[in-house]
């Protein structure tokens, strides 16, 4: 497939890159069409920006949200199609503005995609958190009830709208088209504070 041409029920991949403190680092989102996609250019536009407002709200100001990509499941350079691959600049601030100091990038909010089938995936986000969202558990790092609480209230409005009018959150997998897909059926903030070095290949997303 392309971006061009975008048929109900495929599946595209959209990084947000973050930078913060000389650290650069993405998070990954599959994304399904819910219906034959009539203005691809709007449909993607609409897509990047709801996934940006759901970032900013949950990264603390001074995280830049630096830029969206959006391309076709299969990567875009086996072999390279200039059609299967979007850029949406941004550069914008966090807005959570929360007392305390940063906590390491290393500590990263726990997001559960909670599905109807199967196992649950996750969402790592790191950038999110202050050393007043921490409690500690048997020196297991957890967030306190109220940070769980703040972020949760803060997601719970996105998923009204979710992804936007012509796409739906799923977990893909399959290589190099998608054999399972499953649609998320929520986003659940967890208690547990996910710990990952800077360079864990879970932050590191090809452009």
């Amino acid at each position: 497939m392309t971006l061009i041409n975008i048929a109900q029920g495929e599946v595209v991949s959209a990084r947000v890159y973050k930078q913060y403190v000389g650290f650069s680092w993405a998070n990954n989102y599959e994304v399904q069409a819910t219906t034959n996609v009539t203005d691809p250019s709007a449909a993607l536009q609409e897509l990047s920006d709801r996934l940006v407002a759901l970032e900013r709200s949950i990264h603390l100001v001074g995280v830049i949200i630096d830029r969206v990509t959006i391309s076709s499941y299969a990567p875009d350079s086996l072999p390279y199609n200039p059609d299967a691959l979007a850029t949406f600049p941004y550069s914008l601030s966090g807005q959570r503005n929360a007392p305390g100091e940063v906590l390491p990038l290393e500590l990263c909010l726990f997001v559960r995609r909670n599905v109807n089938f199967g196992r649950d995936g996750r969402l790592l986000y790191r950038g999110c958190l202050t050393e007043n969202d921490m409690a500690a558990a048997a020196f297991r790092p957890l967030l306190t009830s109220s940070a769980v609480n703040a972020f949760q209230n803060t997601i719970n409005p996105w998923l009204v709208d979710g992804p936007g009018s012509v796409w739906r959150l799923v977990m893909a997998s399959g290589n190099p088209n998608p054999t399972s897909i499953r649609n998320v059926a929520g986003l659940q903030v967890s208690e547990k504070i996910s710990v990952k070095k800077v360079n864990n290949r879970y932050f590191r997303r090809r452009p």
